[in-house]
């Protein structure tokens, strides 16, 4: 199971339900009921309940890995029911070999899925942001974050479910080559190298985000910034003109994504980095216009 991806894999999310859902099945015709909207949808989604539920109270999973693998969990353990009621004897005095395939079906697809090679994709994500003051005011903002106070966080879902909220973020010295250090809640820091410095349009940078110096506490270890499975590659602000006092700041990052099901795992990449870089952007946008008008 590990080779295939562990619990960040088709075999994990995709035949573990399929099989609780037909064993759920199994033993409600072992019971004699063959009632199939019980055994075949209410029980494997209510033991999905009961699971995912313990996992988030005893902290084997985040409320944001629950979130993203829930509705494929329900889906295949659904599946799974309804394929056992359809496909095993009403009267259940045989099918033990039905149900032992299913039940070993997680391990089975497992050794086949470690056995491809999954490529990695690169995600690009872009906010945009309209901002009422000149480029040379909103510069200083993006150059260098003071700190934030939680107060001019927006209130975001992401943050409800705890990701760590941004902090500040500080540069050593003005140029390529300055290293901006950006911080968040719970001792998040990534490393920033500037690879451009075209002032005061165009500001990039690399990431570095080592797993080892991120706190175990801070993400979920399936969804590590730099880990296996995920990780931010770059980030670059450009302001785009509009007229003397009004300009677009935008803020495009890629990420990789090493997955076993990259295009899912991107439309979550997309809806969470949306709210993380979108409450960035308005911080920058409050700040500049604060100043603007001071």
């Amino acid at each position: 199971m590990s080779n295939s991806g562990g619990v960040v894999s088709l075999s994990f999310i995709g035949s573990v339900p399929f099989a609780c859902g037909a064993l759920g099945v199994a033993i409600s015709r072992w019971c004699g009921s063959n009632r199939w909207f019980v055994s075949s949808v209410i029980v494997p989604c209510v033991s999905l309940v009961v699971g995912l539920i313990l996992c988030v109270v005893t902290k084997i999973e985040a409320a944001i890995c629950v979130l993203m693998a829930a509705p494929i969990l329900f889906g295949a353990a659904i599946l799974g029911g309804l394929m056992a009621h359809a496909l095993l004897p009403k009267v259940f005095k045989d099918g033990r070999l039905q149900v032992t395939f299913a039940v070993f079906l997680p391990f089975l697809s497992a050794y086949a899925e470690g056995l491809f090679h999954w490529p990695t994709e690169t995600k690009a994500i872009k906010n945009t942001i309209l901002i009422h003051a000149p480029a040379e005011r909103i510069w200083p903002e993006i150059a260098s974050v003071a700190e934030i106070p939680p107060s001019q966080i927006q209130d975001r879902w992401i943050y409800d479910i705890g990701f760590p909220k941004p902090i500040a973020a500080t540069l050593d010295r003005e140029g390529v080559g300055g290293i901006r250090t950006a911080t968040f809640e719970r001792g998040v820091s990534f490393f920033e190298v500037v690879t451009e410095w075209d002032k005061p349009q165009r500001l990039a940078f690399t990431i570095h985000a080592d797993p080892d110096f991120i706190p175990h506490t801070a993400f979920d270890q399936h969804i590590i910034v730099g880990g296996r499975f995920y990780d931010v590659l770059d980030g670059i602000y450009e302001i785009e003109q509009i007229s003397a006092n009004e300009c677009r700041l935008h803020l495009t990052s890629h990420h990789r994504l090493s997955t076993r099901f990259n295009a899912y795992a991107a439309w979550w990449s997309v809806k969470i980095m949306d709210q993380i870089q979108g409450s960035i952007l308005e911080v920058i946008r409050q700040r500049s216009e604060t100043s603007e008008a001071q």
